[in-house]
């Protein structure tokens, strides 16, 4: 997770990955999970996460804040498109596949928001919880999702795949902790909240 002790300095990586791929994530955002504005948008802000990652958590809450009609922040949202793609840390996280899965799930009925923000906010609970299927069902319920589907959804290889997708895609890119944050093909590097806004808020 890429929150050791305070934060890190704002870096623009020079050398990369490869045009395509930088195109890639410039230019596709998936309807489902992409937050502001998803049109006409002069910007895109990506974000490559895991739900379990307390750093995520942290950036995911204060970045969802900037929706709020009264956040000053607002503006931000009004010529930036905010793209989640999922990074699931399996190799420290037991539950980072299935979350994600679900995650989709949801997506797939409009609650990707929703559901993100419910396995942010259960983080501490999701570290003790043994039966995750029941756990996600829960969920399900809480959030008004159609169970059969979402059930039926978690197990299509083709949702799988997306989720795949993203990591092999962060992976190619260079990704190796979360948050990793790509602004306009850029990749931001140890980034504070407070830096991130002072970088959004000079967009034009």
């Amino acid at each position: 997770m890429l929150f050791g002790g305070l934060f890190g300095v704002y870096i623009l990586l020079g050398a990369g990955p490869s045009d395509s791929l930088i195109a890639k994530i410039k230019t596709e955002k998936p309807a489902e999970r992409t937050m502001w504005n998803r049109g006409g948008s002069s910007h895109t802000l990506t974000v490559f996460s895991d739900f379990q990652c307390p750093a995520c958590k942290i950036f995911h809450e204060y970045l969802s804040g900037f929706e709020a009609s009264s956040s000053p922040n607002l503006s931000i949202t009004k010529k930036t498109a905010f793209v989640f793609r999922y990074f699931p840390l399996f190799q420290i996280h037991e539950h980072a596949f299935p979350l994600a899965y679900a995650a989709e799930a949801a997506a797939r009925q409009g609650k990707f928001e929703q559901i993100a923000k419910r396995f942010f906010a259960d983080q501490t609970k999701l570290e003790g919880v043994t039966d995750l299927k029941l756990y996600l069902a829960g969920v399900a319920k809480d959030l008004k999702l159609d169970e059969k589907k979402f059930n039926a959804d978690m197990n299509d290889k083709s949702l799988q795949d997306i989720i795949q997708n993203d990591l092999s895609l962060g992976e190619s890119l260079g990704v190796n902790a979360t948050p990793t944050f790509f602004l306009d093909g850029e990749q931001l590097e140890s980034i504070a909240p407070p830096d991130l806004l002072k970088i959004l808020k000079e967009l034009k």
